[in-house]
Parts: structure tokens; C-alpha cells; sequence
């Protein structure tokens, strides 16, 4: 009851309420007189309207001074205070009169009247109902002397009643607080809407101010802005036409394929453009549009779509001309190409090191040059230098860094870089640094590649020329050392033999004569085995050397071979034959077969002790025919291993036996002519073997 929430609203309306009830409250008193005229005194009547009247008036001049006044809210307190006096003094008036008209009861009818007529005169607080005080103030006096007078009387009748009046009082109280607490809510709401409004007010005011600087801005702004729905332009501001050579009113209401050279229909479903705004996403392109003139123009379009549900009913477009930008790509375009044209031509590549990114960018060039697609590149250091052949990674390094550091004024130096087969392209890498901080430290370099792996194959080619040019000097060298001895000896046995048959053939016996004759015969065979020889290395050196594949038995051949060779160079020798091989028919070549087989076995004859054994194995091994020739002799030393199939070449260790160092030769030859391979294993004064892998149906080859 003694809450002060929205006190100054309360005192306001409790005052302009006061006094706007009289005219009921003495309607409903006349009704009242009237019905209980007779039954009642006519003082107790007239004392009531006269307190009517009295109270009417007090409130009516307490609601006129009020107004008159028209106090500030943090005055409420006060006249609140001053309506609960005045409340407070005409209800005891009321109270009093009571107590005289009532002091001495006879009857029901009279207490119940009193009662009645006390009651009607409550008809006046509802208009108490914003001030608790006040109502308190005006009710109390009237009630207290009234029911305290009849307990005070006594009786049954009496007791009933004033307890009937108190639970009439406590209803009227509850009723009182409920209307109490309606206009408390009432004022809150008031209060709130109030706010609301106010807001309201300021916010419309904001609103306003940011339409109007909206439109300025739509109206004013640098880029073209149109609102499109159903396929046409709804709204644009002026730049939006003047863009596209229309005037602001004219392109109004236009479908958008108007600009279209292609008659594209804008923002159809199923295009980019219309997923990506029924995503609730922005759409931005580079389109090529036509003026109302026809003129090409190039836009740059930003697009949302205000409903991403409904992108056709509503798209806000902004667009900006970027045809001088497009113009100048396209000749910066130009340019990039005849340069990379130059480039490629030139097999050139431009790097540039970034010192602060700490990146290096390669151009397509490069990728080109390495067989990888052409694409420009950005990486580090440490991924640039991943590239170069790791032989040189070391001498890359070292170059980067001194002209990084300011140590050399170029980076300048050959290297090899990983090709996208796995190969390498030789280039020669060229920089400086053309940018450096205040301290010195380099901030960017810049250099290209240039291809040089023609140049490099040209000089490993000299190299090679000049290598076999020198290795065939020596060749030759060796062959005149070889041939001097080789065919004079068997020339000085021709030569005797032939004088001394020529002199004395009559003092010789035919057995003598008969030896000398195979003396001739076996020099012939000698200079003719090495010119032969000599005949195959020629022709396998210029490609001649033919290669005529036909069926034939591997195995028999080996067996007459042997035969031959026991009966001739391996008399004092013991040839083991072992064969572990089952095809009888092969399609191989027999006269370069014989060449392996023979020189072979001849070499493992020549180079093992008189009465030792040669061993020749033929087996299948991995799908492969296996010929491997064993011996006992001396063997190979390791630094001759290498040379060993060299024309011309022989082992250091071999004395004075005869031989041109062709046969390995000739049977390395005829081994890859059949598509095979020939391997070594010896160890000095332990013997030697090699071994000879023939497929078993090889491919026929080109001499």
C-alpha cells in the first residue's frame, strides 16, 4: 500500500479523477433516499446528501487547485499527502455524524440503513483506486467509529453486524487492490508504450535519415546499381544507365537480355549464376555487355539475391566498367605472349627471388623446359634447390648465397634440374639482386635460365669423339704391335719353310718336306683366322655384321666343337662337356654360336697349364640357354676385367702367348646380336669363367 512505483503518473490521475464521480455517487444517493423513505429518519438523509456535498466540493477544489498548480513529478509525494488530509477530514466528518445520528440503535431497520446509507457512501473510493494512502485515509475514519459503536452497543444483533461490515470492508479492500494493481499494470504498460513510442520516434527518425542517405548514395554512387526482378530492370540509379548509354527512366522496366549480345536469358534456373544466389551467396562475374548503341563494354557484376528462396522474384546487381582494365590485360596479355614466344624460342626462363616472402617465382617457361605442364610456379628456396641434381646442389648453394650476401656481383652457374620423366636438362641460371634494404640485405633477385643441354651434349659428343678418336689411335697402334707380330711369325715360318723347300727339297726326306708344308699351311691359317677376325670386328663396328637366325640343336653343335678342339689346339688339354639341356631345336644363328664357342674354349685352352682341365657347361637356366666355359689357368687381374672386351685389348698377365685380343670381342658381339649378355668371373692363378645367357627364342635383330 505504501508503494511509490509511478507515483507522479498516480497523483496526476488521482487528482483528475477527483471529483468526476459525483454525479453518480448522488444519482445513486437520490435512488437510495427514495427507497428507503419511511424506513429511515429524515436527518440521517438530509446529514448524508449535506456530507456529500461537503466532500464533493473538497475534492472538486482539490482537483481545480491541482490543475492550477501543475506541480513537477518530484512533488507527488507532497499533494499526495495533501489529498489524504483532505480524504482523511471528510471521512471523519462522515465517522462523526454516524455516531451521533446512531448513538442509540432500537432497531434492526435503523442499523441496517446506517449500514446501507455508510456503504453508498463508499460508492466514493474507486476514484481513490491510484493512491492506497488516500483510500485508506478516506475509508478508515468512517468505518472505525461505526463498527467500534457496535460493539460497544453489545447484543448479538449488533456484534453481527459490525462483523458483517468489517467483511464487507475487507471485500471492498480486496476489490479496491485488485483495481489498484489493474492500474498499476495499466500505468506499466502506458510506460512501456511510452518507451516504445519514443523509440519508435527516434528510430523513425534514424530510418528516415538512413532512406534519405541510401538514396543519396544509391543516386550518387560511383557504380552502377539496379534492382532486377522477373528477368527485367525494376529500379537503377543513374550510373547503372549512363554504364550501359540508356537514361535512368528509359532502362526502367527493360528485360536484362537487352544487354545480352547473346540473348542469354539473365538468371535462369540451371545456370551458375542462379545456384550460387538460391544458395544465399554473393555472385560475381566479368561479363562482356552491349550498350544501347552496341558498343562492347566490359562490367565487373556483384549480385545478390534479397530472397534466396526466390532469386528471380528480387537480385540487387552492382556493376563497374572495367573495359580500360580489360583493354590494358589484353595487351599486357599480348605482350606476356610474344614474350613467352621469345622465350620458348630462346629456351629462356625468368626467375625472381622474393626476399621478404622468402619465395622464387618460375614462369612456365621453366616448366616447359623440364616436360612438365605449363604452369607458373612460387617456391622456396629449399624446394627450388630439391630440383637441381644433387652432385650439384652444394656449388648452387654456395653461388645463391655469396650473391645474396653482396660477395659476388652475379649469380651465374651451370647445374642440372630434375625433368618430369626423371631425366636432366642442363641450364645455365643467371642473376643479381636488384633490391636491397638500407642495411645491405637483398630484397629481391632476379635472373633466368637458359637451356643448355644441347650445348652440353655437343661437348660430352667432342669429348666422346675425342675420346674414341684417342682410343682408336691406340687401337690402331695396338693392331699395327699385333699385326707386326702376329703375322710375322707365321710370314718368317712361310718364308724358311719355302727357302728351304726351294734349296733343299732334294736332301730332304717327305716326312721333313710334309712338316714344312704344314708349317706353310698352319701361317696361312693363323693370318687368315686374324684377318677374319679383324673382318668381324669391322663389320659389327659399322653395323654389317649379319645375323641369320635358323632352327638348329644347341647341343650337337657344342659336342662337334669339342670334338673339333680335342682333336686340334686341345690335344694336351681334357674338355668336360656337361649338358643339362632338353630342347633339340633352336632358332639361333651357328656360325656366330661357333665364334663363341670356339673362342671360348680356345682362350680357356691357351691360358690354363698343358694336362689341366676345360669345362663347358649347356643348361636352362631362368628361361635362358646358359653356355659357361670354365678353365684352371691363370686368370684375369681386376684392373684388366673392365677393358677385357675392348678390341685389341689383352690382360697384363698374359706373357708371350699368342693372340690379337679380338676374340672376346667378336663373342660380346655375337652374344647381343642374339639378344644376350656375357658375364666374367676369374681371380688371378685360380682360373677364370664366363658366361654366356642366350634367350631361348630371341628376337631377331639388325646387324
Amino acid at each position: 500500500m505504501s508503494s511509490v512505483e509511478y507515483l507522479p503518473e498516480r497523483v496526476s490521475m488521482l487528482y483528475r479523477l477527483s471529483g468526476t464521480d459525483v454525479p453518480i455517487i448522488l444519482v445513486a444517493a437520490a435512488i437510495t433516499a427514495f427507497a428507503m423513505w419511511g424506513f429511515i429518519g429524515v436527518n440521517l438523509i438530509v446529514i448524508w446528501f449535506i456530507w456529500l456535498g461537503v466532500a464533493s466540493a473538497v475534492r472538486y477544489a482539490m482537483a481545480r487547485l491541482y490543475r492550477s498548480r501543475q506541480p513537477p513529478g518530484e512533488d507527488a509525494a507532497q499533494w499526495e499527502n495533501y489529498f489524504c488530509l483532505a480524504s482523511a477530514a471528510v471521512g471523519a466528518g462522515w465517522g462523526l455524524a454516524l455516531m451521533l445520528i446512531g448513538h442509540t440503535p432500537t432497531s434492526l431497520q435503523e442499523l441496517t440503513v446506517t449500514f446501507l446509507i455508510s456503504s453508498v457512501a463508499m460508492g466514493l473510493p474507486p476514484s481513490l483506486a491510484p493512491s492506497p494512502k488516500a483510500f485508506t485515509s478516506f475509508i478508515l475514519p468512517i468505518l472505525a467509529p461505526m463498527v467500534a459503536m457496535l460493539l460497544t452497543f453489545g447484543g448479538g444483533l449488533n456484534t453481527s453486524t459490525a462483523l458483517l461490515m468489517l467483511v464487507f470492508a475487507t471485500v471492498l479492500l480486496g476489490l479496491y487492490m485488485s483495481n489498484h494493481y489493474a492500474l498499476i499494470e495499466t500505468l506499466a504498460y502506458g510506460h512501456e508504450n511510452t518507451l516504445l513510442l519514443q523509440k519508435l520516434r527516434v528510430t523513425e527518425k534514424s530510418l528516415i535519415s538512413a532512406l534519405a542517405e541510401q538514396q543519396l548514395i544509391f543516386d550518387t554512387a560511383a557504380v552502377g546499381i539496379a534492382f532486377v526482378s522477373q528477368g527485367a530492370v525494376a529500379k537503377c540509379n543513374r550510373r547503372f544507365a549512363e554504364l550501359l548509354g540508356y537514361a535512368t527512366d528509359e532502362i526502367a522496366g527493360k528485360s536484362t537480355r537487352v544487354w545480352f549480345g547473346s540473348g542469354e536469358e539473365f538468371m535462369q534456373p540451371g545456370t551458375r549464376p542462379y545456384a550460387t544466389l538460391s544458395q544465399g551467396e554473393n555472385y560475381s562475374s566479368e561479363l562482356l555487355l552491349q550498350k544501347k548503341d552496341g558498343t562492347p563494354v566490359w562490367v565487373f557484376t556483384d549480385s545478390r539475391a534479397i530472397d534466396p528462396a526466390k532469386p528471380q522474384d528480387g537480385i540487387i546487381v552492382g556493376i563497374g566498367d572495367i573495359t580500360e582494365r580489360k583493354l590494358a590485360e589484353a595487351a599486357l596479355q599480348q605482350t606476356k605472349e610474344r614474350l613467352d614466344l621469345a622465350m620458348q624460342s630462346s629456351a629462356i626462363s625468368i626467375w625472381e627471388w622474393d626476399g621478404r616472402r622468402g619465395t622464387v617465382y618460375l614462369d612456365a617457361a621453366l616448366a616447359q623446359m623440364t616436360g612438365e605442364e605449363p604452369r607458373e610456379r612460387y617456391l622456396t628456396l629449399d624446394e627450388l634447390v630439391s630440383l637441381v641434381h644433387p652432385d650439384e646442389i652444394a656449388a648452387v648453394r654456395q653461388a645463391q648465397t655469396d650473391c645474396i650476401k653482396g660477395l659476388r656481383p652475379l649469380y651465374r652457374i651451370e647445374h642440372r634440374l630434375k625433368m618430369a620423366s626423371g631425366d636432366w636438362v642442363w641450364v645455365l641460371s643467371r642473376g643479381r639482386v636488384v633490391d636491397r634494404a638500407d642495411d645491405g640485405t637483398a630484397l629481391r633477385m632476379t635472373g633466368t635460365n637458359v637451356d643448355i643441354t644441347q650445348r652440353k651434349r655437343a661437348e660430352v659428343e667432342l669429348l666422346s669423339a675425342l675420346q674414341r678418336e684417342k682410343e682408336l689411335s691406340e687401337m690402331k697402334s695396338k693392331f699395327v704391335s699385333i699385326a707386326s707380330h702376329e703375322l710375322r711369325t707365321p710370314l718368317a715360318t712361310i718364308l724358311s719353310s719355302a727357302e728351304l723347300l726351294e734349296h733343299y727339297s732334294d736332301s730332304l726326306s717327305a716326312e721333313d718336306r710334309l712338316k714344312m708344308l704344314h708349317g706353310i699351311q698352319g701361317g696361312v691359317k693363323r693370318m687368315n683366322a686374324m684377318i677374319e677376325d679383324v673382318l668381324i670386328i669391322g663389320k659389327a663396328e659399322a653395323g654389317a655384321l649379319q645375323f641369320d637366325p635358323k632352327p638348329m640343336d644347341l647341343r650337337d653343335l657344342c659336342t662337334r666343337v669339342v670334338e673339333e678342339l680335342r682333336g686340334g689346339v686341345a690335344k694336351q688339354h681334357a674338355i668336360e662337356f656337361e649338358h643339362q639341356f632338353e630342347h633339340s631345336s633352336l632358332n639361333l644363328d651357328e656360325k656366330l654360336l661357333r665364334h663363341i664357342l670356339t673362342n671360348l674354349l680356345s682362350n680357356a685352352v691357351k691360358y690354363s697349364p698343358p694336362g689341366s682341365t676345360v669345362s663347358l657347361l649347356l643348361a636352362e637356366r631362368d628361361g635362358q640357354a646358359l653356355i659357361e666355359v670354365g678353365d684352371q689357368g691363370i686368370g684375369i687381374p681386376p684392373e684388366d676385367q673392365a677393358r677385357l672386351f675392348e678390341s685389341f685389348h689383352r690382360a697384363s698377365n698374359v706373357g708371350n702367348r699368342q693372340g690379337t685380343g679380338l676374340g672376346l670381342v667378336i663373342v660380346k658381339k655375337a652374344a647381343e646380336l642374339h639378344g644376350g649378355t656375357i658375364s666374367i668371373e676369374s681371380k688371378v692363378n685360380a682360373g677364370t669363367r664366363f658366361s654366356v645367357r642366350l634367350p631361348l627364342t630371341p628376337t631377331t635383330r639388325a646387324a
